[in-house]
């Protein structure tokens, strides 16, 4: 589901410099920031000696560029900090000759090593090619341009939907709903010139269709060119390509009451869980020599899914093309490789993943050129790497099963490594933190390279056999911290840390990270404590949770920021507000954690969000169990109707937003997956429950989560006599990303938590 989470807050806090407009008011100046929050890292690679440049904010008023330079016998820092007024007065001499302003900044992105002189760095700066010397800091003109992008002079024949085979040769397109092909050959002048071209279907259509774009709501204009969904077999002439079937899939309609005139109806596909009639993939192979169009054999499961190229799963390595099947409840999983001219897809790898595939960390790679596969399995708790031969016949685990390994960033063929994300194997505060590892292929060597309690992420050198990379890692409680390090986890250098010290001097504070027993009193569950700034002992303050279950992910910050989802704005109202990644959210915490909700996709969060609540009002006297208020968005606004209807004398006031409380008329991939077959309970079949005060939001052009899951919601309400409050925002979509909407949920919850009525403040409205 895409939540659609309200990052909007964030925006709005350092637009207006206030946390708060009420009692508990915090206010920052405008000037008020994080110094080096972030690095921004450009690589240059040359001759064995590896570059990088930093944009870094160092101080309240300036920003400085940073310049490394790493390798060969020098390991030191050769180039200081160069602030944007010396790039200024550097470059003024060259702005001034044609009265252009400086734009200090722009620059960088030209950046190239001289390979003539490896000490200095080419640029283009107003039509000036200049050249930089990091020793002396200083800038000189130069007949050395930097290098410049050569594009052949293409007529219209070979504009971007033409997809041509390796040679040049051939080309295959889409004209309107069906395939073509063109023919051609060079001239005397050795020039391409288009010679022929053939249609080679007519049965495309609407929804049926060989293009690329032929299946969207919109559809194809008379005489309209696009691409074909498919690709090339290497240096053959066999083209395949995968057709999707959407004549079945049922439609959905909302208005746009705002449009100009007339209200107008927009409606668009959306196969539904339990849909008899949902999309049919095939795949064909096209024989360019010989114009002949065959279909490939891919059938193995009812209603099965083959990954679309565009997206990931389909690979061509040498002349052989790599498609990832599945079926349509996502718990088998194939690797199918097709040959050219064989139109039999051939599985080599068959995954069996009950209940469900992790499909945000499945994966697969082919190595030395279709010799050796990577392929992402979980067969125990804990997702691996594994590694095959070219024959699909199982070589040795690449990682252990003492984490959950992740995403590919790099790999090396020639020592015969790769570099991935992992989740869960190092003591942490939080086992779902991003950490970076070094693994060997055969399986017998993890290097961890980021260490560090916090998340992480980085930038890796260039090339197969990086040097270097750029760490940065930070907690909800922790500002970033940036380090070059060497592949083998060491610190080269800290490059910057981020100081809040600013922000601090002002009344700002750390939220805090807590865990506790989820509800089955053994399985720890992490979340985030917001509070006001200004908080005293005697304090006795309502309560909001704000859930977000998943299924799919959690959306618990694990990273810095300064009000993830206006959590700390509210706090400031007067509230303790906390956020927790509940049992059956995150996928990086292994299959067990993930899949708990799996058959009970309405109420499987709502234990644990209620137990967390009152372990985390033990450990904060100020905390007041008897004034709970719950709000979500998307899946936690689902979530926060649940727990108010489930636990009506708990919850005493909820705020859901773009709720989807029928799943049964969500998206198929959503209810299948993470429900299986047949009907999924709902929050209407829960509504005479209902005690406090529930306020539905939805967004009337909300075309993620159809309005009619809220509307429905609320005619249950009616039929079973109960006041509630609803409020629909014309032209909005799911996000609901709007300071109107935000500063409803501060007053609905001040109001009927804290006995507080305040008006929207329209001067933050504007």
């Amino acid at each position: 589901m895409n939540s659609g989470r309200i990052f909007t807050f964030l925006c709005f806090f350092l637009a207006t410099s206030v946390f708060a407009r009420n009692h508990r008011k915090v206010s920052l100046p405008n000037n008020a920031r994080v110094l080096n929050q972030s690095v921004s890292v450009k690589w240059l690679d040359s001759m064995g000696t590896q570059y990088f440049w930093d944009k870094t904010v160092l101080g309240a008023d300036s920003v400085e560029h940073i310049l490394y330079l790493w390798g060969d016998a020098r390991r030191g820092r050769l180039v200081a900090s160069v602030a944007d007024t010396t790039w200024h007065r550097l470059l003024t001499p060259y702005a001034n000759e044609k009265r252009l302003p400086l734009k200090g900044r722009v620059f960088l992105s030209s950046l190239r090593v001289d390979k003539q002189a490896p000490g200095r760095l080419l640029f283009e700066y107003n039509n000036h090619h200049l050249a930089f010397d990091p020793k002396s800091v200083s800038v000189s003109p130069t007949d050395l341009r930097p290098k410049e992008t050569v594009r052949s002079q293409k007529a219209k024949q070979w504009e971007h939907w033409r997809s041509w085979s390796a040679d040049s040769t051939v080309c295959v397109y889409a004209l309107e709903h069906d395939l073509w092909m063109a023919r051609a050959q060079r001239d005397s002048g050795g020039n391409l010139l288009l010679t022929d071209s053939l249609r080679l279907t007519t049965d495309g259509e609407h929804y049926y269709s060989y293009s690329v774009s032929g299946n969207n709501m919109r559809g194809l204009k008379s005489g309209e060119h696009t691409s074909v969904n498919g690709q090339w077999m290497g240096k053959s002439h066999y083209f395949t390509l995968v057709r999707e079937d959407r004549r079945g899939v049922g439609m959905l309609t909302i208005v746009n009451s705002l449009a100009e005139g007339r209200p107008k109806a927009e409606s668009y596909q959306f196969a539904m869980a339990n849909d008899s009639l949902v999309s049919q993939f095939e795949m064909w192979m096209l024989d360019a020599d010989k114009c002949k169009l065959r279909r490939v054999d891919i059938a193995a499961y009812p209603d099965q899914m083959i990954d679309i190229p565009r997206f990931r799963g389909l690979t061509v390595v040498g002349d052989n093309m790599y498609v990832v099947r599945k079926s349509r409840l996502q718990d088998h999983t194939d690797l199918l490789k097709i040959a050219p001219g064989d139109t039999l897809a051939k599985a080599i790898i068959r995954e069996v993943t009950k209940p469900h595939l992790n499909e945000q960390l499945f994966s697969f790679h082919v190595l030395n050129g279709g010799k050796e596969i990577l392929w992402w399995a979980e067969r125990s708790d804990r997702g691996q790497w594994f590694l095959y031969d070219g024959n699909g016949k199982l070589k040795n685990a690449v990682t252990p099963p003492t984490m959950v390994a992740g995403q590919i960033v790099r790999i090396d063929s020639l020592s015969r490594t790769m570099v991935l994300k992992g989740y869960g194997k190092e003591k942490c505060s939080n086992p779902a933190y991003t950490y970076y590892y070094k693994a060997s292929l055969d399986g017998r060597k993890l290097t961890l390279l980021t260490p560090g309690d916090g998340n992480h992420s980085i930038s890796l050198a260039p090339g197969t056999t990086p040097q270097y990379l750029v760490d940065t890692y930070s907690r909800i409680d922790m500002a970033p911290v940036h380090r070059l390090r060497n592949m083998r986890g060491g610190v080269v250098d800290t490059l910057c840390s981020a100081d809040v010290s600013p922000l601090m001097k002002y009344g700002w504070r750390y939220p805090r990270q807590v865990c506790v027993p989820a509800a089955d009193d053994s399985t720890l569950l992490y979340g985030i404590v917001y509070t006001p700034f200004d908080m005293q002992p005697e304090d006795r303050l309502p309560i909001v949770s704000n859930p977000y279950p998943g299924p799919h992910t959690d959306l618990l910050p694990l990273d810095f920021t300064l009000d993830d989802n206006g959590n700390q704005t509210l706090a400031n109202d007067g509230f303790v507000v906390m956020t927790f990644s509940y049992r059956g959210s995150n996928p990086w915490r292994g299959r067990r954690f993930y899949t708990h909700g799996y058959g009970n996709l309405r109420d499987y969060a709502l234990d644990d969000d209620y137990r967390t609540i009152q372990r985390v009002a033990a450990m904060m006297p100020q905390a007041d169990t008897t004034h709970v208020g719950i709000w979500g968005h998307s899946g936690g606004g689902f979530m926060a109707a649940a727990a108010m209807l489930t636990r009506p004398d708990f919850y005493k006031a909820a705020v859901s937003a773009s709720g989807n409380h029928d799943n049964n008329i969500y998206t198929k991939w959503w209810g299948e997956t993470f429900h299986g077959v047949g009907h999924i309970p709902t929050n209407m079949e829960l509504a005479n429950r209902l005690k406090g005060h529930l306020l539905l939001v939805h967004g009337d052009m909300d075309n993620n989560v159809h309005p009619a899951s809220t509307l429905r919601m609320a005619n249950a309400l009616i039929k079973a006599g109960k006041r509630f409050d609803m409020l629909i925002i014309p032209g909005a979509d799911h996000a609901l990303g709007d300071t109107y909407f935000l500063n409803v949920i501060r007053a609905y919850l001040r109001e009927h938590l804290r006995g507080e009525q305040i008006p929207i403040d329209i001067k933050e409205l504007q």
